[in-house]
């Protein structure tokens, strides 16, 4: 009977554990590529990916945050650009342009796979890499250079090549942070 009593008791627990549960679990974070910065909001393309170990998914969503109130809730300030992504493989890149995200064909040049970190060509170098004379643009990750000229519809200045940092906001309501931190800029790991 004791027995009977302790699994009812457990399952009465559980029961209202479960019922107290937020529905909204997952709904309060969002996270993706700075865009634009002014001191109190932020604004960034939304990273669908929920998997850390992926690569970033950028499907459109542009998010716009006031930034907490509570300096203590906020991270480094972040680098924002208009570049978002590229993919090497499609021939495209992802631009913020006009309000929303595009994905704009470009042909890439001197691709070279298998660049190591260390590698001369890209050790200590910032990419991309915006060369404004040649009106072109050098990018480097998974272990492959590249380079793509600038289409004649996009701007040739070097703040609209920049990439943004990945950015991520709890937030409760939508449009306000409860807190903000710059993933690119901010180690976790560090004690």
């Amino acid at each position: 009977m004791k027995i009977h009593n302790l699994m009812l008791s457990l399952l009465l627990v559980a029961s209202f554990g479960l019922a107290g549960c937020n529905t909204d679990y997952g709904k309060t974070v969002e996270q993706g590529r700075c865009v634009a910065f002014t001191g109190d909001k932020v604004t960034f393309v939304r990273d669908t990916n929920v998997d850390p170990r992926g690569s970033a998914k950028y499907e459109g969503t542009v998010l716009t945050f006031n930034m907490p109130a509570d300096p203590k809730e906020k991270g480094p300030e972040p680098a924002f650009g208009s570049f978002v992504s590229f993919n090497i493989d499609k021939s495209q890149i992802q631009v913020f342009k006009d309000g929303a995200l595009s994905t704009v064909a470009v042909q890439f040049e001197n691709v070279k796979k298998g660049v190591e970190r260390h590698a001369d060509e890209v050790k200590g170098k910032m990419f991309p890499m915006f060369n404004a004379e040649k009106k072109e643009v050098t990018v480097y990750a998974n272990m492959t250079l590249a380079t793509f000229k600038i289409p004649a519809d996009l701007p040739d200045t070097a703040q609209f090549w920049t990439r943004g940092d990945d950015v991520r906001v709890f937030f409760k309501e939508k449009g306000q942070a409860l807190r903000f931190m710059n993933i690119s800029k901010t180690n976790i790991f560090k004690k």
